[in-house]
């Protein structure tokens, strides 16, 4: 995990949102390879190895990685597919990359301009200035409204929808698979047999106008 990437994380526990403190053992070029990093308000811990942080906090994760393969020579045109249904177009936004897209994640990242955070991701992908691996199970290790957009594949528990809007800002996207029901805050922007495509409201400010003195 770059260093810097870091300061993005957050506790995965249900209390206000805090940066964590960081406990590094071994450190290579910036690059934190072993470490842990802890929570000031629960006291959870979580550590990092080789290079990939772990939020997992001993619950089981679903994993595929014979049946994501098939995707691993397609990278460029998965990034680009990405990147279109996530509109990556703010170079230095964050985005969330988890299972078969995260073997995007380096392309998306320099195609782009990003910063990615790839969820699970299958063992070919590695970590790098833009890219920092991610374990975790129920739910997405950021703050709220923290990410542009957020692309995850049916190897995740239902829970990781509800949880993408919460890290997506307003106006973000989010895919998913057809197997999860789209989260009810988000519109429908589109579907194939696959996956949906949906958008999180942009927030509506009321405007009052102001009262003139007589």
């Amino acid at each position: 995990m770059f260093i810097e990437l870091i300061d993005l994380l957050r506790c995965v526990n249900e209390h206000e949102d805090t940066w964590l403190v960081a406990s590094f053992s071994e450190i290579t070029n910036r690059f934190v390879m072993e470490g842990t990093l802890g929570c000031p308000i629960c006291h959870a811990e979580y550590p990092i190895r080789n290079g990939v942080a772990d939020f997992t906090a001993g619950e089981p994760i679903r994993e595929c990685d014979d049946e994501r393969g098939a995707a691993g020579h397609k990278r460029e045109e998965l990034a680009t597919r990405a990147g279109a249904y996530l509109d990556a177009t703010q170079p230095g936004a964050t985005i969330v990359l988890g299972g078969l897209w995260a073997y995007a994640a380096q392309e998306l990242a320099a195609m782009a301009d990003l910063r990615v955070i790839a969820l699970n991701a299958p063992g070919e992908v590695k970590v790098s200035e833009r890219v920092g691996l991610v374990r975790a199970a129920k739910r997405i290790p950021l703050a709220a409204n923290s990410v542009q957009g957020v692309a995850f594949d049916a190897w995740f528990e239902k829970s990781i929808s509800g949880d993408a809007v919460r890290v997506v800002r307003p106006g973000g996207r989010i895919v998913g698979p057809t197997a999860f029901e789209t989260p009810q805050q988000t519109a429908v922007l589109a579907h194939d047999d696959n996956y949906w495509v949906a958008e999180r409201p942009a927030e509506v400010i009321a405007l009052r106008r102001a009262k003139l003195s007589e």
